[in-house]
C-alpha cells in the first residue's frame, strides 16, 4: 500500500470516477456480485466504470467487490481485470432474504429478532421498551430527516439522579442497506433493559452510566429500501437537481470534509454533499450529541466485514499517544471479547487501514473529544452476501456485539482502561517468578499517581498482599509475581484509582488464577523437515490443495512466513504456492489429511500431579469465494495408533494468524505410547475457499513433579520435610515466606501446616 498512499490515491480517483447508485427502482435480475483483484489504479477505475454498484465497503488496493448488470459483466471481462463471480444472481439472494424475512415473522414462535423491520416497527419496539420499563428507559423526537421523519434517541440508566454519570452515544444506520446495524442496536438495547436487577454486571453498569442510542441515522433511505427493488440504496434520499438522489452521511460530516474516500460526483455511492452537515441528518446527530457534554464516547454501527474501526480514516496519521495505544489495545479486547462468544472473528485496525473515508462520524466524534469508532458487523469482508445478512443471524450478531457493548461501557465508567498487552498469566512454568506488563490509560479520567498495585493472594487462604506497580512510562508497568514453588497458586488482580477517587481493577470482577508448574518437553518439531508425517487417508478427494511441507507463499488466505522463529522457514500447508489469485491453489474437491508420526505420551509416571499436554500452532482461512465460512477443519487425537478417533475441535475461526492450541492429553482419553495427531482440511462447500497450515508441534509433560510440602523431594511428605522447614523458618530463610508478603511470620508457619496435612 506504501505506493499508493494506503489507499488514498485510489480513493482520491475513485471519487473523480464515481462509484454509481444505480437507477432508483431498477431490479436486479441477471445482475452478478464479482470480486475484483486489480493489479494497478488502472483497474480499479475500470472496474468502477462499468459497475452498477460498490458491493464490498472498499474498493482497492487488494480483492474488492463489485454488483454488475449483465452488460457489465461483459464489459468488465473486456477491460481484462481478473475477477470472480461471487453471487450468480443479485436477484435470486434479494428474493431469498425478502422470503426469509416473511417466513420469520410469520413462524408461530417468531418473536422480534427472528427478522427485519421497518422504520415504523423499529420505533414502535423502542416505545414498548419504554412502556415496560419506564424507570430504565425513555425515547424522544431529536429533529427531523429530510423528508420530515421524526428522528429518535432512547436514553438508558439506572434509577436515580444521572447528571452525575458519564454518557456513551451510539448510533445505526448512517447507510440504508445495512439493516444488520439497527437490529444489531435494538437487541443491545433490550438486553440491557431485560437483565436489568437480575445480572448483577447489567445493573452495575446501568447504575454508572448513561447509553444514548439512535435507533436509524437514515430513516428515508432505510426506509427507501424497504421497497426490494431499492433493497441496495446506501444514501439518503437528497434531489441533487440533476436525476441524481442521495448523499453519503458518512461522508457528510465536518472532520475533513471534502478529503479522500469522499466524492463531488452526485452519482457516487461516496457522495459527500455540498458542504460539512449540508444534510439535516448529520445535523441533528451532531446537535444532540454536542447537547450533551457528559458524553464521553461513540460507536457508530455498519455493516459489513466484522471490523472494529478507529480514527483517523482520512488520512494516514495516527492518533495523538496515549491515544493511539489505547484505540489498539481496546479494540483487539472487543474483539476477544466477541470472539468468545460464537468464535467470529473481527479485526480490529485504524480505519485508514482499510480505505482512505473524509468526513465521517467516527473522525468527526473525536475531533470534539469522544473516543471513537466504527464497528461493521457479520459477514466477513469475503462473505458472499454482504449486506444482505440472513435473518437467522440478526440474533447472534446481537449476541457478539452486546458482549462487546458491555465492556465498551464499563471502561468508560471506571475512566481508566486496564490491559494486559502480553496476556494476564495463568500458568507460571519453571521459573522463580513471573514479570507481566500492565498498561494504564485514561479513557474519560486520569490516573492518579502511585496508585497503581498489583493486589495477590496465595493458595490455602492468605491474606491479600498489595504491591506497587513499577512505572516503565507514562502508560506502562511492570507487575511481578512472585516465586512459589510448583504446585501452589496465586490469585491476583491489578487496580488503579482515578484522580477523582475512583478505584478501577482489571479484571472487574472476580480474579485471575495462576498456578505454578513444571514443564518437561518430550518432543518438538518444528516442521523443518519432515519427522514422520503422513498425507492422505481413505476419503480424501481433494484435487488441488494437498498437504505439502513447503515455505508458504503469502496470499489474503494462506501465511507468508511458518510459525517458527528465523532461521525456521517451512510448515506443512495445504499447498503453500501463491498462484495468480486466492483460490489458484486452495483446497477443492473434497478432504486432505495430515497424520503425525506416532508420539509417546505414556511417561508422565513419575510425576505427582499434571500430565503430557500436546500442542501445535494452526493456520485456517475460509472466509473468502462464493460460500465462504461454509467449511471447518476437524483435528483428531488418537491413542491407539490410528485405529480410533477423537475429535478434539473443529476449526472454523478465521484468525489471519499463526494460532497456538494445547490440549491436556488425559482430558480426553488415557495416554500411551501410540498417539497420532490429525488434521483434515477440507472443502465441502460451493466455490469456498480453504486454507490451512500447521506448525511447531510439541508433546510436552506439565504439572508438578512433587507434593508442595515435600521439601526433600523424595516423593514422600514426612517429619523430614516438616523439620527442613522448621530450619528455614528459624533462620528467617526468604523460602520460609509462603505467603509472598515479605515477612517470615506465624501466617508462614501456619501456611506450611495447611501445605503438609493436604494430600
Amino acid at each position: 500500500m506504501g505506493t499508493i498512499g494506503r489507499g488514498a490515491r485510489l480513493s482520491a480517483l475513485l471519487a473523480c470516477a464515481g462509484w454509481v447508485t444505480g437507477i432508483a427502482g431498477a431490479q436486479f435480475e441477471g445482475y452478478k456480485v464479482v470480486r475484483v483483484s486489480p493489479a494497478s489504479p488502472r483497474d480499479v477505475l475500470a472496474a468502477s466504470a462499468v459497475s452498477a454498484g460498490l458491493w464490498s465497503e472498499r474498493a482497492g488496493p487488494g480483492p474488492f467487490e463489485v454488483y454488475v448488470s449483465p452488460e457489465g459483466l461483459e464489459a468488465l471481462a473486456g477491460t481484462g481485470v481478473r475477477f470472480e463471480v461471487l453471487v450468480d444472481d443479485l436477484q435470486t439472494l434479494l428474493d431469498e432474504e425478502r422470503r426469509a424475512n416473511q417466513a420469520a415473522k410469520a413462524a408461530r414462535d417468531s418473536s422480534f429478532f427472528d427478522s427485519y423491520h421497518n422504520y415504523a416497527d423499529l420505533i414502535a419496539y423502542y416505545q414498548q421498551l419504554v412502556t415496560d420499563f419506564p424507570a430504565l428507559a425513555s425515547i424522544e423526537v431529536i429533529g427531523q430527516s429530510l423528508e420530515g421523519r421524526p428522528m429518535y434517541a432512547a436514553t438508558i440508566t439506572g434509577p436515580g439522579d444521572p447528571s452525575g454519570r458519564p454518557m456513551v452515544y451510539f448510533n445505526a444506520c448512517q447507510h440504508a442497506r445495512e439493516w444488520a446495524s439497527p437490529s444489531t442496536l435494538a437487541f443491545i438495547v433490550d438486553e440491557l433493559l431485560r437483565n436489568y436487577g437480575t445480572d448483577a454486571r447489567v445493573t452495575e453498569i446501568l447504575d454508572h452510566v448513561v447509553l444514548r442510542a439512535v435507533p436509524v441515522v437514515n430513516p428515508d433511505g432505510y426506509e427507501y429500501t424497504q421497497v426490494p427493488a431499492n433493497r441496495l440504496w446506501r444514501k439518503n434520499r437528497r434531489n441533487n437537481g440533476d436525476g441524481t438522489f442521495g448523499v453519503d452521511l458518512n461522508r457528510n460530516w465536518d472532520a475533513f470534509w471534502g478529503g479522500d474516500g469522499s466524492s463531488g460526483s452526485t452519482n457516487s455511492e461516496t457522495y459527500r454533499g455540498t458542504a460539512p452537515f449540508s444534510e439535516p441528518e448529520t445535523q441533528v446527530i451532531r446537535d444532540d450529541l454536542l447537547a450533551h457534554p457528559s458524553s464521553v464516547a461513540h460507536i457508530d454501527w455498519h455493516t459489513y466485514s466484522q471490523l472494529i474501526l478507529y480514527p483517523w480514516g482520512y488520512a494516514d496519521v495516527p492518533p495523538p499517544e496515549p491515544d493511539r495505544t489505547f484505540f489498539d489495545l481496546f479494540s483487539r479486547e472487543l474483539a476477544d471479547t466477541i470472539f468468545a462468544v460464537h468464535g467470529v472473528s473481527y479485526t480490529p485496525q485504524q480505519s485508514i487501514d482499510l480505505y482512505a473515508a473524509a468526513g465521517t462520524a467516527t473522525d468527526w466524534a473525536y475531533s470534539v473529544g469522544r473516543k471513537s469508532w466504527t464497528i461493521e458487523l457479520r459477514p466477513s469482508s469475503g462473505g458472499a452476501g454482504g449486506f444482505i445478512l440472513p435473518p437467522e443471524q440478526i440474533r447472534p450478531t446481537g449476541q457478539e456485539n452486546y458482549a462487546a457493548a458491555l465492556r465498551f461501557l464499563e471502561v468508560f465508567i471506571d475512566g481508566l482502561y486496564l490491559g494486559m498487552p502480553g496476556g494476564a498469566p495463568t500458568e507460571i512454568i519453571n521459573g522463580a517468578g513471573r514479570d507481566f506488563t500492565v498498561r494504564i490509560i485514561g479513557s474519560s479520567a486520569t490516573l492518579e499517581p502511585g496508585s497503581a498495585a498489583l493486589v495477590f493472594r496465595t493458595d490455602f487462604g492468605a491474606d491479600d498482599v498489595t504491591v506497587p506497580l513499577a512505572p516503565l512510562t507514562d502508560i506502562s508497568f511492570s507487575a511481578s509475581l512472585p516465586a512459589l514453588s510448583p504446585g501452589r497458586t496465586i490469585n491476583y488482580h491489578v487496580e488503579a484509582r482515578t484522580t477523582a477517587g475512583n478505584t478501577v481493577r482489571f479484571p472487574s470482577a472476580g480474579e485471575i488464577s495462576a498456578a505454578y508448574l513444571e514443564e518437561s518437553v518430550i518432543t518438538l518439531d518444528t516442521c523443518e523437515i519432515n519427522a514422520g508425517w503422513t498425507i492422505g487417508a481413505p476419503g480424501d478427494t481433494a484435487t488441488t490443495g494437498q498437504w505439502g511441507l513447503m515455505d508458504p507463499e503469502p496470499t489474503a488466505a494462506q501465511p507468508g512466513d511458518d510459525h517458527t522463529p528465523a532461521p525456521g522457514v517451512n510448515c506443512w500447508v495445504t499447498d503453500g504456492r501463491a498462484g495468480s489469485q486466492v483460490g489458484s491453489f486452495d483446497v477443492d474437491g473434497g478432504a486432505t489429511t495430515l497424520t503425525s508420526p506416532r508420539l509417546d505420551a505414556s511417561l508422565a509416571g513419575a510425576w505427582y500431579s499434571g500430565g503430557p499436554t500436546i500442542a501445535y500452532h494452526r493456520w485456517y482461512s475460509n472466509d473468502a469465494g462464493a460460500a465462504p465460512n461454509s467449511d471447518s477443519m476437524p483435528v483428531l487425537l488418537s491413542n491407539d495408533d490410528g485405529a480410533t478417533w477423537t475429535q478434539i475441535e473443529d476449526v472454523s475461526e478465521n484468525t489471519g494468524a499463526w494460532t497456538a492450541r494445547a490440549v491436556v492429553i488425559s482430558d480426553l482419553m488415557t495416554p500411551t505410547d501410540a498417539m497420532r495427531l490429525r488434521f483434515v482440511a477440507r472443502d465441502l462447500g460451493s466455490g469456498s475457499i480453504v486454507e490451512a497450515g500447521v506448525d511447531d508441534v510439541s508433546l510436552a509433560i506439565r504439572g508438578v513433579h512433587y507434593h508442595p510440602a515435600d521439601l526433600n523431594h523424595d516423593t514422600f511428605t514426612d517429619a523430614t520435610d516438616f523439620f527442613a522447614y522448621l530450619d528455614l523458618f528459624v533462620a528467617d530463610d526468604p523460602g520460609a515466606d509462603l505467603d509472598a508478603d515479605g515477612d517470615r511470620d506465624a501466617s508462614d508457619f501456619f501456611l506450611y501446616l495447611d501445605l503438609f496435612v493436604t494430600p
